[in-house]
């Protein structure tokens, strides 16, 4: 079979529909335009699957979650550095988190979202920023930094926290030498600055959010930096507002810095600081009336960041559509207790998704709606009412669990899990969320246990199929998620 080329693809009469499905999973409408660079990264893929035309790469994108996953490691590079931007972590450091951090002082929370993490640096740089600039003010607190991605690969890597020297070119070399440790050629980043941060998959454009059942939810802060400018106009309209409700009252949402934009913000409070344009959700808030400019501002060339003796004088990144595979193209430099008794082993089975009318009858949908958007106190009474009068009702006990977890309960989410468990065997995400329980625990032994458990239950189920009451994951995506798990526990 010859080798597909560039030219063979853009004559190909399906090359249409499978761009327009490759743009429709991930949002990349940057390649809209760019039919050659497309081409030539999926006939790459088809070249080494032996796949010779359109129709028969779309067949195997068919088959599961797999390819399109391998394809979107090739669509992305994950080449970020640390405290990319500095003048946005000057605001965070000065505006952002003494604020969220004076909010929170009676709850003594704090849960952040880094959006399109590629390989880690951002996460962990906030991280490294909350313990060496405000560690004592969050002393035995319970902090989350969520790192979310589309590429499984980079995920997997910012997993390791292991990174070569040309992610430190904005860290002064006294910060790098206090925060990692150097093995080899690469720099491990130390434990106690890893302690806070977590990393899932999961997909802008085809994952709903705000999800207490994806943890994605009652944020103080979001970082979507240098994503949105890949997507389409309808898509970032429809995003914005996902933001705004999935940041608590008072939290704040940090864009790129070429991503100001007064009329899809027009639902925040601005705040502007030297070099930085920062969104505030508040509650109440009357937007002013939008009026177009009248003509289009002169693009400006944003600065070069400075390199400073203090912290903040740094920043983190975001993976980009790789155009360095174009032959045009140049490559960018080179450088995220209680235990229920035992029962039989699990046997797979068909999903075990709620009854019609349950969630109504149940009040799971107010519990859930409250969860979503942070409100964890009205949603925790809610969810102790529920199982007052249905004590039996596993998905209010994961509920429970699942508001546990973002209040820093760890005893009663664990508790709550087993519950659920207990109650449906059959039900995949107790047995998931417990596995990524039990590794934040360090108990890799048992969560390997939990997460074999989830891949019996998906046994035999096809990989479009959807994870009952998951949000549009994929049963392939759980599948995948779950095999990284294993993979980075050691488990093969």
């Amino acid at each position: 079979m010859p080798h597909p080329t560039v030219q063979s693809l853009l004559a190909d009469p399906a090359f249409a529909r499978l761009k327009a499905l490759v743009i429709d999973t991930t949002g990349m409408a940057f390649y809209r335009d760019k039919s050659e660079d497309l081409a030539q990264i999926l006939a790459a893929r088809m070249t080494e699957l032996a796949v010779g035309g359109c129709d028969g790469y779309l067949e195997r994108l068919a088959l599961g979650a797999t390819e399109m996953d391998a394809l979107v490691a090739e669509l992305t590079i994950g080449e970020t550095y640390f405290f990319r931007h500095k003048e946005q972590f000057d605001a965070l450091r000065d505006v952002i988190l003494p604020d969220v951090i004076e909010r929170n002082r009676s709850t003594r929370r704090l849960r952040i979202w880094s959006a399109g993490c590629a390989t880690g640096p951002e996460p962990y740089s906030i991280a490294i920023m909350l313990e060496r600039e405000f560690g004592a003010r969050i002393a035995n607190w319970h902090v989350t930094v969520l790192g979310t991605d589309i590429n499984q690969k980079f995920l997997s890597r910012a997993r390791e926290g292991r990174y070569d020297q040309w992610a430190f070119r904005a860290m002064p070399e006294d910060i790098r030498a206090a925060c990692f440790t150097k093995i080899g050629t690469q720099w491990q980043i130390n434990p106690e600055y890893r302690r806070f941060v977590k990393f899932q998959y999961h997909n802008l454009i085809k994952s709903r959010f705000p999800s207490i059942i994806d943890n994605i939810a009652g944020f103080d802060l979001i970082i979507c930096r240098n994503v949105i400018i890949y997507f389409s106009p309808e898509t970032i309209e429809g995003l914005i507002p996902c933001f705004h409700e999935t940041l608590s009252d008072g939290g704040w949402l940090v864009m790129g810095h070429a991503e100001p934009n007064q009329h899809l913000f027009r639902d925040f409070r601005t705040v502007n600081t030297p070099g930085a344009v920062l969104y505030q959700r508040v509650d109440g808030h009357q937007a002013r009336p939008w009026v177009p400019p009248p003509s289009p501002a002169p693009m400006v060339k944003a600065p070069p960041s400075l390199v400073l003796p203090r912290l903040t004088a740094l920043d983190a990144g975001r993976d980009v559509p790789n155009p360095s595979r174009s032959p045009r193209g140049k490559p960018p430099p080179v450088a995220p207790r209680s235990q229920p008794p035992r029962s039989q082993p699990l046997q797979s089975q068909p999903l075990a998704p709620l009854p019609p009318g349950a969630a109504a009858g149940h009040g799971l949908t107010q519990i859930r709606e409250l969860a979503d958007c942070g409100q964890w106190d009205a949603a925790a009474a809610a969810c102790d009412a529920l199982l007052v009068s249905t004590p039996m009702d596993a998905w209010g006990h994961f509920y429970r669990a699942m508001i546990h977890e973002q209040v820093g309960q760890a005893e009663e989410c664990e508790k709550a899990l087993r519950r659920a468990i207990y109650l449906d065997r059959r039900m995949v995400l107790p047995h998931y969320h417990l596995g990524l329980f039990l590794l934040r625990r360090d108990d890799s032994v048992a969560a390997a246990k939990a997460f074999r458990n989830v891949l019996t239950l998906l046994k035999d189920l096809p990989d479009d199929g959807q994870v009952a009451d998951a949000d549009k994951i994929t049963v392939g995506q759980m599948r995948e998620a779950v095999d990284m798990h294993l993979k980075l526990i050691g488990v093969v």
